[in-house]
């Protein structure tokens, strides 16, 4: 997995999270790890779209999966790219 897409994901995360974070493992969980309650996924959703230059789609991704884990939602959108 690639570094500079790591830090490009801390960055959306970095910018919902009330204390920012400068690495985290691959297997933190968003919602326990990080405390992300559902506005903030909703807003990190955003985020990485925008930073990604992509939208999720509502009905094919499954948005459970993706974002369960930090190391999940870098392998989405490694795959993405």
């Amino acid at each position: 997995m690639s570094t500079e897409l790591e830090k490009r994901v801390l960055k959306c995360l970095n910018k919902v999270i009330a204390a920012p974070v400068e690495s985290l493992d691959l297997e933190t969980s968003l919602r326990a790890g990080l405390e992300l309650d559902s506005l903030k996924m909703v807003m990190l959703q955003v985020e990485i779209e925008e930073e990604f230059r992509f939208t999720f789609d509502p009905i094919e991704d499954d948005f459970e999966k993706i974002f369960a884990t930090f190391g999940d939602l870098c392998a989405f959108l490694e795959k993405k790219e």
